[in-house]
């Protein structure tokens, strides 16, 4: 049945993209794609307004692109929704109503996946910004998964790429029949670069050059990888012929994606980090690496859950964050959940000391501990919060030692669908 579902999908949004050819801009990558993504659509939608579409499920895998492409939401096991998503796709094929630009995300997870998403819409520009070694079990071969996203390269009209990833450069310096616009901060034989980066807990600027002619711009961002997800969109509106003036004055009032990068103002002037976003290892090492970067007049914490859907990877990934911490400079780590504690915990301890790692089975126990750390620490405390998603919740938690209560907003699940799910869980489970 699902193969059968998967079918129609697929066959729908295939018939819905050559009835109405929108421009199509797609981004993938191994990391960090959803930000760009995000990011993109915003600019996009600064000039183009209603007829840009982007799926707000963050939708990016084989059976909900094309449901991005007919503009739903999945209908999980509920069989009104999907005969509302049928009806929707039919509809859609001949109306005369669809948005002119689709910005797409896609995520691989196994070989052949490929092939089939790109007979269902093929970019018109394509955007890749890195391939890690990153969730990829499926392709014990890394060069199998490499050769997998590289099959977008062959099927876009243009390409907009990061020289700087090995990877990459090597498979697109053998595409010579389209257009191609590169980016990044090392390399300085390329279209765009960043220079002088600068960032900390308040604001991220850096230098934008393009042509040798350079600006200099400012953001209520943080951490200088931001700076990776910003360059490509000025590649794109270079690429679209936008003047570079407009290009500035709508980037500067880039915000972060909600839930991703998020800050928001603490207790006794804390700066607390939200990222309610899933659990790479490739990010959340990125990010301690971030918070040991802080000079150390600040009180650095990290408030971390389980890693979840890893199973026989698990321990190991576990394991390097682990590692990659104790390597670190932060001053305080607070675990919580049962892989924490199996895989983490002893060696947190017998590196920081007792005083600076603590395990909770619980995150109601475990913001009381941070909450009381706040209060008596007299350095400004910044505090990276980082877990998996669903019956997680450490959102709650970060409620507790919020300076303004309207910043409620900015946090994750704030629905009353999802309030009830969340009592529920913290009165039955824990």
């Amino acid at each position: 049945m699902k193969k059968l579902i998967l079918k129609y999908l697929q066959k729908t949004a295939k018939g819905i993209i050559e009835k109405h050819k929108p421009f199509i801009i797609w981004i993938t990558w191994t990391v960090w794609k959803t930000t760009t993504t995000h990011f993109v659509f915003e600019f996009l939608q600064s000039i183009y307004w209603e007829e840009v579409y982007m799926s707000p499920y963050d939708y990016n895998w084989e059976y909900w692109l094309p449901l991005t492409i007919l503009q739903s939401k999945s209908p999980n096991k509920n069989i009104f929704w999907w005969i509302n998503v049928f009806l929707k796709g039919f509809f859609l094929r001949f109306t005369s109503k669809y948005p002119k630009y689709l910005v797409l995300e896609y995520w691989i997870d196994h070989k052949w996946e490929m092939d089939t998403i790109i007979d269902v819409a093929s970019p018109d520009i394509w955007i890749i910004l890195n391939i890690h070694k990153n969730h990829v079990e499926q392709f014990p071969d890394f060069q199998d998964y490499v050769e997998e996203k590289i099959k977008l390269a062959r099927k876009s009209k243009k390409i907009i790429y990061n020289i700087d990833d090995e990877n990459i450069r090597s498979r697109i310096s053998e595409i010579t029949d389209r257009s191609i616009m590169s980016y990044w901060i090392k390399n300085q034989d390329i279209d765009i670069i960043a220079k002088n980066i600068k960032s900390d807990v308040n604001k991220l600027s850096f230098d934008f050059c393009y042509k040798n002619n350079c600006h200099m711009l400012e953001f209520g961002l943080i951490w200088e990888f931001q700076a990776y997800n910003i360059l490509p969109v000025f590649a794109l509106w270079i690429t679209l012929w936008v003047e570079i003036e407009n290009i500035i004055d709508i980037i500067k009032n880039v915000n972060p994606q909600k839930w991703r990068w998020t800050l928001i103002q603490g207790m006794n002037k804390s700066i607390i980090i939200d990222w309610s976003y899933n659990w790479w290892i490739t990010s959340i090492s990125a990010w301690v690496d971030y918070m040991s970067s802080l000079n150390n007049d600040y009180n650095k914490i990290l408030f971390l859950w389980d890693m979840r859907e890893l199973w026989e990877e698990s321990k190991k990934i576990h394991m390097e964050l682990a590692e990659k911490i104790m390597l670190s400079n932060v001053d305080k780590v607070i675990l919580v959940w049962e892989e924490m504690k199996k895989y983490i915990y002893e060696k947190m301890v017998k590196h920081f000391w007792e005083q600076n790692v603590y395990w909770f089975a619980s995150s109601r126990q475990a913001w009381l501990k941070i909450r009381s750390d706040i209060q008596k620490s007299e350095r400004q405390s910044v505090i990276f919060v980082k877990w998996s998603q669903n019956t997680i919740f450490l959102e709650e938690w970060i409620k507790e030692f919020i300076y303004d209560i309207r910043d409620i907003s900015k946090l994750c699940r704030q629905s009353v669908h999802w309030m009830k799910i969340k009592e529920n869980f913290f009165n039955n489970v824990l």
